[in-house]
């Protein structure tokens, strides 16, 4: 019988209720915290409502590539958690606003030959799927075949279990220009499917190795656009095993993939899988309930997928990598399909405190694509792509620089940044609108797109530049850069409280429409936009006439409707639904642009807003079913602020050393950092209705400034906080609130 689609996400649910348990209990009993992650988490997706746009990857954390059941005929949405299967791909996807490249897919069959992508796709059964980072197993349901599936860093292994039958089939699917040939016991191929981003040398290469001898639908090479083909092999009482590697540079390098990650074949791999997500895992340590387990360490996954490690290792273990900016081959690391329009508020700060050696090679990556191509990317995929607005990578640099993570080329990550600041407008840089940001101090409307949020993504921008330029004692740089970090006061309307947009001539752009969306507003209106001011809260809470007024508009954005008017995007966009359906007023935490904006509270002098406020989001946005995400997770980025926020502290200005407190959503929660010492939060009476810090002690000592410096943190020690029902509304100096520049 055919599951209808209910019944299919109801079985999935009843499976994560049992702990989703692993190939083996020997497994299982030693992966205690894998137990808890749901690959499906965010993924019940579409175009016009986003439960998180997610895949259930298997992968290692930061993964050359990822893989996935598809089940997508066209498009993007590549996977529906109740829609039949008719692949496994290997996939790079970052979103589906992006696309994927160089991918191709496996899917085994017995029967009649069943070629189309429509023809050949199969129902799994849910009661007995498995979806884990490092193991997949679906029972198809249409031929009786078993599909288990772990990863490596490049390659995957297959492991697949036919019913009683002589014959076994796999189809081999490749997308866009393709090739596909046979050779010994071995299917090569690559794909130069590409959504943009690569050179004209892109080939993405692989490597399939059976078990065992097979016969091939055709004895020449199958070259043409999207390659289809496929193979027959005899079957005994063993599970067919194939393993799959994957390379950019050649099929010379996938073999050397294919041997140096799976010579042990799948046991083997799936051990070492599971080993590494542990290893990763285990950093945070929490006791929570059992739902909360499932939503924190599911996060925890999203958080680790990307940016990807876009490089190999040569014969000498040396990283090497193709680059899709010049085309050619070249030594060192590149990472790729991240943004850093998203991950800058986040994910990259998250890593500062427990991953800094991986973050410190992720930023010399990115650091050498711009190296490559003449200017850092903020959304390589794998090379440069034009989306989004501002020169975040200037924040993922200074975080990195202003908590003593310098193991990248500082000097030359600051020279290309400095370049792009300083850049001559006539040589149309990616900083948009620059010469009128230069010159006026604001762009106009329709000079550039998303102009008013572009300007105010500058002037932050400008100011991670400055960190970076003093720290490398360029003073005059600094001088210049902090000054134009004040620019975002030039579109502040005065009369209706908002960030406004300005014309040719300088004049103010009306009517004013506080819910307008698109135009000068970078996917959202001038409630999701007005705010972004990470560097600089009290110069925001001036031009709204101080700090209490400025607690009053973040009431009023949470208590008003959820109104919206669809503006200069013409009609109704998904993030417009989403904050529709949130039922938070006007704070759309489906998308970046607020991610920040409940921790100005506590920037203003009432944190016990903040503290409310982000455990509402945590218990009410937050789950680790599919649809586990109230919008676009993009990246790690939605899941990384769950994870922040839940341990009670947030990166309110990524550049600046400190992080906001809050209010944590566990009783106690341990970070092993790497450094081997320990940070551990405990909070006596924590519970759904104490929510408020009443006292809050660092190693013994009261303490009562609204952040903590990251030197605090990852120097190890304990927080120890007292909570209650009621809020402390206590009066703050100005040196227990968070940095501000105009401070």
């Amino acid at each position: 019988m055919t599951l209808r689609p209910l019944s299919i996400i109801v079985c999935l649910l009843l499976s994560f209720a049992m702990n989703q348990s692993s190939s083996s209990a020997d497994a299982r009993a030693s992966q205690d915290l894998l137990s808890y992650v749901s690959t499906l988490q965010g993924t019940d997706s579409k175009y016009d409502l986003s439960h998180g746009n997610t895949l259930p990857f298997v992968c290692t954390p930061w993964a050359f590539v990822n893989w996935t059941p598809q089940t997508a005929e066209t498009g993007n949405w590549l996977f529906q958690p109740d829609k039949p299967i008719n692949g496994f791909r290997a996939t790079r996807q970052p979103s589906p606003w992006i696309g994927d490249y160089g991918q191709f897919s496996l899917m085994p069959q017995l029967g009649p030959v069943r070629l189309s992508i429509h023809d050949r796709a199969s129902d799994y059964d849910p009661k007995t799927a498995i979806f884990r980072p490092d193991y997949l197993r679906v029972d198809l349901t249409q031929d009786h075949v078993t599909t288990e599936l772990t990863a490596s860093q490049r390659c995957a292994v297959f492991r697949f279990t036919y019913p009683n039958s002589k014959t076994g089939r796999l189809i081999i699917a490749a997308a866009g220009p393709s090739r596909i040939e046979f050779t010994n016991n071995q299917i090569r191929g690559y794909s130069r499917k590409a959504e943009g981003g690569v050179g004209d040398k892109f080939f993405s290469y692989f490597v399939i190795q059976f078990d065992r001898p097979f016969r091939p639908a055709s004895k020449s090479p199958i070259e043409s656009a999207d390659a289809l083909t496929y193979v027959e092999f005899d079957l005994d009482s063993k599970p067919v095993e194939v393993r799959v590697a994957a390379s950019f540079i050649s099929f010379d390098q996938a073999q050397r993939n294919l041997d140096r990650e799976t010579a042990g074949g799948f046991d083997a791999t799936h051990s070492a899988c599971a080993a590494e997500w542990e290893k990763h895992l285990a950093k945070i340590q929490i006791e929570a309930t059992e739902d909360q387990k499932k939503t924190f360490y599911s996060c925890f996954y999203r958080s680790l997928i990307f940016p990807h490690r876009l490089y190999e290792l040569d014969a000498n273990n040396q990283p090497i990598h193709y680059s899709p900016y010049d085309s050619q081959i070249h030594p060192g690391v590149l990472y790729g399909d991240a943004g850093t329009w998203d991950m800058f508020r986040t994910t990259f700060p998250f890593y500062t405190i427990l991953f800094p050696k991986e973050y410190g090679e992720i930023l010399q990556g990115w650091l050498q694509a711009g190296i490559e191509s003449g200017e850092i990317p903020e959304w390589p995929s794998p090379g440069a792509r034009v989306c989004m607005v501002g020169q975040h990578s200037a924040a993922m640099f200074a975080d990195a620089v202003a908590k003593g993570i310098t193991s990248f080329d500082v000097p030359k990550a600051y020279q290309l940044l400095r370049e792009l600041a300083f850049a001559d407008p006539a040589n149309t840089p990616k900083r948009a609108g620059l010469q009128d940001y230069l010159t006026r101090g604001f762009i106009p409307s329709g000079h550039a797109t998303y102009a008013s949020s572009a300007t105010m993504d500058y002037a932050y921008d400008d100011w991670c530049i400055a960190q970076i330029a003093k720290q490398q004692s360029d003073q005059k740089t600094y001088d210049i850069l902090m000054k134009r970090a004040q620019n975002y006061r030039n579109l502040w309307r005065s009369d209706v409280g908002f960030l406004g947009a300005k014309d040719d001539h300088g004049n103010w752009i009306n009517p004013f429409d506080e819910f307008y969306w698109g135009g000068p507003y970078v996917e959202g209106g001038p409630w999701q936009n007005s705010w972004a001011v990470q560097h600089d809260p009290a110069g925001l809470a001036s031009l709204l006439g101080g700090n209490e007024k400025l607690c009053a508009k973040l009431d009023q954005m949470l208590a008003m409707p959820p109104t919206f008017h669809v503006g200069g995007y013409e009609t109704v966009i998904h993030e417009m639904t989403e904050m529709a359906v949130a039922h938070f007023g006007q704070y759309a935490h489906s998308n970046e642009p607020v991610f920040h904006v409940l921790y100005l509270f506590a920037a203003a002098g009432e944190p016990w807003k903040t503290e409310y406020w982000t455990r509402k989001v945590c218990n009410d946005l937050y789950n680790a079913t599919p649809q586990g995400f109230c919008g676009d997770e993009d990246t790690g980025s939605m899941a990384s602020w769950y994870i922040l926020s839940s341990l009670g502290f947030y990166p309110l200005c990524p550049g600046d050393p400190n992080y906001v407190l809050t209010s944590p959503l566990f009783p106690k929660a341990t970070l092993h950092l790497p450094n081997g010492n320990t940070f551990t939060i405990t909070a006596a009476n924590n519970s759904a209705e104490n929510v408020y810090v009443q006292s809050r002690q660092i190693n013994g000592a009261d303490y009562s400034k609204t952040f903590i410096p990251h030197a605090t943190l990852t120097r190890g020690g304990e927080m120890q906080l007292e909570m209650s029902s009621s809020p402390n509304r206590r009066s703050l100096s100005n040196n227990e609130l968070p940095y501000s520049a105009s401070k």
